[in-house]
């Protein structure tokens, strides 16, 4: 799967490096990130994903945006009886039923963004630049405060990776990218 970000993007926001075969890795290893943080690849593209049906007529599907739906699969049969709206399937009866194991739904969909919006494109290049930076100085990160300096090495157990997405990056890209907050009834 491409990057979410290219070597292009990096000279396009002026960031420097000197090996393009790093600057490439560093790329695919963000885009992972990123994609991973999303629940989902971001980028348009045909994609199947298999959920369970829930006891609503509406199913959300775990990607934005949802451009057209082609296959609709209940417990493995084929159903025509569903509508598109937004990033949701709606249908006339339920899509499982209610105090029962939930139906497998498999659904074919184009998703995705063509081109990546501009603001993934540059979280990706910024913590790129933040690989770089690194990787240059050797896998060590400082801290400074006046004339004090404490040094971290990779791989001890008080640094942090500098390619590492913070917690509310994280929610936000799940929020904007893939599933949305889900709610689970308990019946007796």
């Amino acid at each position: 799967m491409d990057t979410l970000a290219t070597v292009k993007d990096l000279d396009s926001y002026g960031i420097e490096y000197a090996d393009e075969k790093l600057a490439g890795k560093l790329l695919e290893s963000v885009s992972a990130a990123v994609r991973d943080a999303a629940g989902c690849p971001i980028t348009r593209g045909e994609y199947t994903v298999t959920i369970p049906g829930e006891t609503s007529r509406r199913l959300d599907l775990p990607m934005r945006p949802v451009i057209s739906v082609s296959r609709v699969l209940m417990d493995g049969e084929e159903t025509g009886d569903w509508k598109l709206l937004g990033n949701a399937l709606y249908r006339e009866s339920l899509w499982s039923l209610p105090n029962m194991v939930p139906r497998s739904i498999t659904v074919t969909m184009l998703a995705g963004y063509d081109p990546i919006p501009p603001d993934i494109v540059r979280l990706v290049c910024s913590m790129v630049a933040a690989g770089l930076v690194q990787q240059s100085n050797g896998d060590e990160s400082y801290t400074r405060i006046d004339d004090v300096q404490i040094g971290y090495r990779q791989g001890d157990s008080e640094i942090i990776d500098a390619l590492e997405l913070p917690e509310g990056t994280k929610r936000a890209l799940r929020n904007r990218f893939g599933m949305r907050g889900i709610a689970i009834g308990v019946f007796r």
